[in-house]
């Protein structure tokens, strides 16, 4: 079947939803709803790492063991205004799919000193995810490839591993597995040509 990558299991270890919208999408979240933070640098901004809330897909920095070590996933950008308040958080790396509106993402005052290289920081800094901060998965995969399940009848337009050009599997039976390798699957709401729906990536 080609591009197999024996290294790994057979059996899928993870899995993405790619048509929910549950990804933090790439910008300024929308809404800081606790932000009463001071004392920052002026106008600079540093990577921070959630230390709480409801989200489950930030990033955390370990700082107690050694050597230190961070958990993939999302990560921040905070950016202070000319006061040393926060103006603004922003999504670097976009982290699972796994978000949902109402969810929350808070930076302790510890993290936020250590992100910026000061002390005597105050205040308070949480996140309410809404809607608009949350898009489809990319579809794009650069490491490992997935195979796909297809929960609901169509077509599916996607670049296998060992392509460069995109193709269209036809009438896809509903709760159809596909064990192919793909390096993209066509999820956006754009790409009109992927019919199917409650597609599966399995990796």
């Amino acid at each position: 079947m080609g591009y197999y990558q024996k290294n790994l299991s057979d059996f899928a270890t993870s899995a993405i939803e790619m048509q929910e919208s549950k990804t933090l999408k790439a910008a300024a979240l929308s809404n800081l709803s606790t932000n009463t933070i001071a004392n920052l640098p002026a106008s600079s901004s540093a990577i921070v790492y959630a230390t709480g809330g409801t989200y489950p897909g930030a990033a955390t920095l370990t700082t107690v063991t050694t050597p230190r070590g961070v958990s993939l996933g999302a990560t921040f950008l905070v950016a202070s205004d000319g006061a040393g308040a926060v103006a603004s958080v922003t999504v670097v790396n976009q982290g699972p799919n796994v978000g949902a509106s109402a969810q929350t993402v808070e930076f302790s005052i510890a993290s936020l000193e250590l992100a910026f290289g000061v002390t005597g920081v105050t205040g308070a800094l949480t996140a309410t995810l809404a809607g608009g901060d949350l898009e489809r998965p990319s579809g794009i995969f650069t490491t490992k490839m997935p195979s796909l399940y297809v929960g609901g009848t169509g077509d599916v337009k996607l670049t296998l591993a060992s392509d460069s050009q995109p193709i269209v599997i036809k009438s896809i039976a509903a709760s159809t597995f596909l064990p192919i390798s793909a390096k993209r699957i066509y999820n956006l709401t754009s790409d009109t040509e992927t019919t199917a729906t409650e597609i599966i990536a399995l990796l």
